[in-house]
């Protein structure tokens, strides 16, 4: 009985926490002295009243450091400089750019339909299999006529010496994995009588001729082409009028800026030889009277001498020049054998493949304007084509 109030305070303070279960926030409050702790003074005593049951927290997470040598250290760093350098190296993932076809008078890149790249050089590009194009050629004057052009106004040239082409066109092959093969039809007849003429001329649609080409892709923007135009003549206005012509061409696209795939500032060029037509003019002229002259020692028919003399004979070279300004505008300058042409070729509209060229040619005084040579010009010529492809 000897211990002090402050001994049974102490006391009963080691038993509250031992009774307390861990991890529990202890709780105290006020209450009275027992009655076995004698005391002169009432003093207060605190015990626990009750635990609340709060979840323990989690510990946390311990970071561990371990001891790094040098040579370590710098083992460590050179292997992601290697690792980088191997992956600035890596090629990235290159999008396959559109292929280049072609046909007629205009092109087509990909899906979509541009304006031509010449107006007369066949350029190297083929068709696609089921490509279907149409296209009108129309000259003010024609020179390899007796008619001297520009002696008169140009109405009345054009009425009595204009001369069209209305060609059809179909892709049989595929020039991007194999050959393309362009199987062309062409109708140089297209008025029965001209205006202001008398007498009868050859019936709408007659002069008939078969072309056909075949064309390879070298790459997307990169092919080839060998054709024949008037390969086959259908029926006689065909064979008395027209001449067959030979060609081999190639044409590329260079991108001069921009995205590769937008149809935009591009250069397109074609380069190649042909005869027949895209001879000089003094060069048909005498070839046309060396085969009359070798007929008519044979006795042969004379009429037919000429178109002879016009037709294949050795090859000139040929080439042009075409800046795609945009998607509907093409700009173009072409040589063809005999002289310089220059054209601006437009799509008018954006969702439609329409598509008209109009141009002018005889730019050079050459052979073809030279008053010996019969057919020659005195002024330079205008030009139109028009197409449409599907």
């Amino acid at each position: 009985m000897g211990r002090s109030l402050k001994s049974y305070a102490s006391l009963a303070a080691v038993a509250a926490v031992s009774l307390a279960a861990p991890g529990q926030a202890q709780q105290w409050q006020l209450v009275q002295p027992t009655e076995q702790a004698p005391s002169r003074s009432s003093r207060l005593q605190w015990e626990p009243s009750s635990t609340s049951k709060q979840p323990t927290p989690p510990a946390a997470t311990a970071v561990q450091w371990s001891l790094v040598t040098p040579e370590e250290l710098k083992a460590y760093q050179q292997s992601q400089a290697e690792q980088a350098a191997e992956l600035a190296a890596s090629p990235k993932p290159v999008e396959p750019q559109p292929f280049v076809t072609g046909g007629l008078y205009q092109i087509k890149r990909g899906k979509e339909w541009l304006p031509s790249i010449s107006q007369r050089v066949p350029n190297g590009f083929g068709s696609t299999f089921g490509t279907l194009q149409t296209g009108l050629f129309v000259e003010s004057c024609n020179v390899t006529g007796g008619t001297v052009c520009g002696t008169r106004d140009f109405a009345s040239e054009f009425k009595s010496n204009a001369k069209g082409i209305w060609s059809f066109l179909a892709g049989l092959g595929d020039p991007r994995r194999a050959i393309g093969l362009d199987l062309g039809f062409q109708i140089t007849s297209l008025a029965t009588t001209r205006p202001d003429s008398g007498g009868t001329g050859t019936p709408f649609g007659s002069g008939q001729g078969i072309d056909l080409s075949i064309s390879r892709n070298l790459s997307e923007d990169f092919s080839i082409k060998l054709g024949v135009f008037n390969l086959f003549k259908i029926d006689q206005v065909q064979q008395e009028d027209q001449p067959s012509s030979a060609y081999g061409v190639f044409s590329a696209r260079f991108d001069l800026g921009g995205s590769p795939k937008d149809n935009t500032n591009d250069l397109y060029i074609t380069a190649g030889a042909a005869n027949g037509l895209y001879r000089p003019l003094n060069i048909i002229i005498d070839d046309q009277a060396h085969t009359c002259a070798r007929d008519t020692r044979q006795g042969k028919y004379l009429p037919l001498c000429l178109i002879d003399g016009f037709s294949y004979g050795d090859p000139y070279p040929v080439a042009s020049i075409a800046y795609l300004v945009n998607p509907q505008l093409t700009l173009i300058a072409e040589w063809w054998g005999r002289n310089l042409s220059l054209a601006a070729s437009l799509k008018p509209f954006k969702n439609i493949n329409w598509v008209i060229t109009p141009g002018f040619t005889n730019l050079i005084k050459n052979a073809d304007w030279d008053p010996a040579i019969p057919g020659y010009t005195t002024t330079p010529r205008f030009q139109l084509t028009t197409s449409i492809g599907f």
